[in-house]
């Protein structure tokens, strides 16, 4: 299974009732297409960066992200649904890299800086010529 971000932008006059059902419908709609819900990030009323040619009087839209998984098959039936939901203006899926874990170098690394006293010079391998 693939992670992937959908971001929705809806017509913020629509109200939280309505926006709320909208998404619950959009969320039933990925899980009978075989996806799972990992989390949905409402992110409420925010300005929107540039003019929309089909709503050209909202300067405002309300952000919605949903993260799942899902297969690879799933993007192409979700974007036909989205695409006639009504009080959309705007919704994106891309695929959500997972994050990799972090790994500690060793405690044994030479470009490790060391604390020294002051009057003190520590010399490193590198620096007397020994190999």
């Amino acid at each position: 299974m693939v992670s992937y971000e959908l971001t929705l932008i809806f017509d913020p006059n629509l109200g939280e009732e309505n926006i709320s059902a909208i998404l619950t419908k959009i969320e039933d709609k990925i899980k009978s297409l075989g996806g799972k819900i990992q989390k949905t990030d409402k992110w409420g009323t925010r300005r929107l960066a540039s003019m929309m040619r089909n709503a050209r009087k909202l300067t405002q839209g309300y952000y919605v992200l949903i993260f799942f998984k899902a297969e690879t098959s799933l993007p192409a039936p979700l974007k036909a649904y989205l695409k006639v939901t009504e009080n959309l203006l705007r919704y994106v899926i891309i695929r959500a890299e997972e994050k990799a874990p972090v790994e500690k170098e060793e405690k044994g690394s030479t470009d490790e800086i060391l604390a020294v006293n002051v009057g003190e010079i520590k010399e490193t391998k590198e620096q007397s010529g020994q190999s």
